[in-house]
């Protein structure tokens, strides 16, 4: 009787901790300082209006020519999953389409005052009420964040991973804006999370039934749905349950094994195409699409950045810095600093308890020097001779996908590194535990 009460309190501790994490991220949503692309998000929530007032589905839809903030444009090159969540919002909240601002949303070639002027920035209560999906979906996210903390290392682990995770500064700023980012963790978080408990069952011979994997293919369709970006995640979710299998050499499992992980796989592709709208047209012409289109957005990003193309000692340097070390980027266009509102906005968010743990050069680089030592701790068996743990190999795996896909983008934009911090956070906290176990043999 003891153990069970042990038990349910400790289950209800676990319910209160995640409680007040999300509580500390919603509370912050008010403060964030405001973004272009968030407007540009409410502009598009109108599509939810099309889909769901007027049962005009052929108008979402898209096609070439992809004109400069044309609609088609906007549709191709973004995720819908954030976009719909904000327009069933403002609906339950007795919005209309009337209510948000103009077409393209934000005008990139004008500057703040000018956009301003012309009404492009949402009033404060319908942009406060469009950053809640966002927001409520990172809340979740540490929830996701927790479990993979706990396949490191029970509950200790998986306090501390979702502290330093729902604390981090990047995380925070970027999930409580109207953007794409929230949606895009915590889908993303739940792929991977899916994927190292089926490989952790199938270690136990427990053979995970076909709703587990279904459920690897919502969340990581989900996450492509999200965000393009989610890419990196879905990779790693199915990377991890691949490479486990591999490991074990177990050769009569490993043709059932790839038929499940192919399946489930077409099936957050098909979910993908299912949830994109832009796509429906030719899902195979739309993608070719995709990828013209978004690298064209690229060279356009970078001719207008001058600190663009980064070079790759530049790119390197960034992977290191970002998860931890780095302070926010509060947007990246030049020249916002320059706009009263803007400068006032980052001045109050960065002021208030609510923005998160501001690492600093200090405690940042220990962060960063513990996920190192995470990395060799993780690898040590590998480099001995045996085989690393199954949760070892996935988040290795997990953390080299994430930074390779990295050293591929040539923009200085923080935002762009948000698929790093997750697997960078394990390993700063499977590296301290390491450390505290090293200590405690001497």
């Amino acid at each position: 009787m003891p153990i069970r009460f042990t038990s349910r309190r400790a289950r209800l501790l676990d319910a209160l901790w995640l409680l007040a994490l999300a509580a500390y991220i919603v509370a912050g949503v008010p403060l964030a300082s405001f973004h272009g692309d968030e407007a540009m998000q409410v502009y598009m929530s109108e599509d939810y209006a099309v889909a769901f007032f007027d049962h005009d589905l052929a108008r979402l839809t898209a096609g070439p020519p992809y004109n400069i903030d044309a609609e088609a444009q906007l549709r191709i090159l973004n995720g819908s999953v954030n976009r719909y969540a904000i327009g069933l919002l403002w609906h339950l909240a007795g919005y209309s389409r009337a209510d948000l601002p103009p077409a393209p949303g934000w005008d990139w070639g004008l500057n703040y005052d000018s956009n301003a002027a012309a009404g492009y920035r949402p009033p404060d209560a319908l942009l406060h009420l469009a950053r809640l999906p966002s927001a409520l979906f990172l809340a979740a996210s540490a929830a996701a964040m927790f479990g993979l903390g706990w396949q490191f290392g029970g509950r200790p682990l998986a306090y501390a991973a979702s502290a330093l995770y729902t604390l981090n500064p990047v995380i925070l700023l970027n999930g409580r804006r109207a953007m794409m980012e929230g949606s895009l963790l915590l889908f993303g978080l739940l792929a991977v999370l899916l994927a190292a408990h089926i490989s952790r069952r199938r270690a136990q011979d427990k053979l995970p039934g076909p709703l587990w994997w279904l459920a690897l293919a919502a969340a990581a369709g989900l996450a492509l749905a999200s965000k393009h970006t989610g890419a990196i995640f879905a990779a790693a979710a199915f990377g991890w349950v691949a490479l486990v299998e591999l490991l074990r050499r177990r050769l009569r499992a490993l043709p059932p094994a790839a038929l499940r992980l192919i399946a489930s796989g077409a099936l957050a592709l098909a979910l993908f195409v299912a949830l994109s709208p832009a796509l429906w047209s030719s899902p195979p012409a739309r993608l070719r699409d995709l990828l013209d289109v978004r690298a064209e957005l690229v060279d356009i990003q970078v001719q207008a950045d001058p600190a663009a193309p980064m070079p790759l000692a530049r790119r390197v340097e960034f992977i290191v810095t970002q998860p931890f070390i780095a302070p926010p980027m509060h947007f990246e266009a030049g020249g916002w600093t320059s706009f009263a509102p803007i400068s006032a906005e980052i001045a109050r968010y960065m002021q208030s308890p609510l923005s998160g743990w501001q690492f600093g050069p200090m405690v940042g680089t220990a962060l960063t020097l513990l996920a190192v030592f995470g990395v060799v701790a993780l690898a040590a068996p590998g480099l001995r001779g045996s085989l690393p743990s199954d949760q070892a190999a996935g988040l290795l795996l997990w953390a080299g996908l994430a930074a390779a896909a990295l050293l591929a983008n040539p923009l200085p934009w923080q935002r762009y590194y948000l698929p790093l911090i997750p697997p960078a956070t394990l390993l700063a906290v499977a590296g301290a535990a390491a450390a505290l176990r090293w200590r405690s043999r001497l």
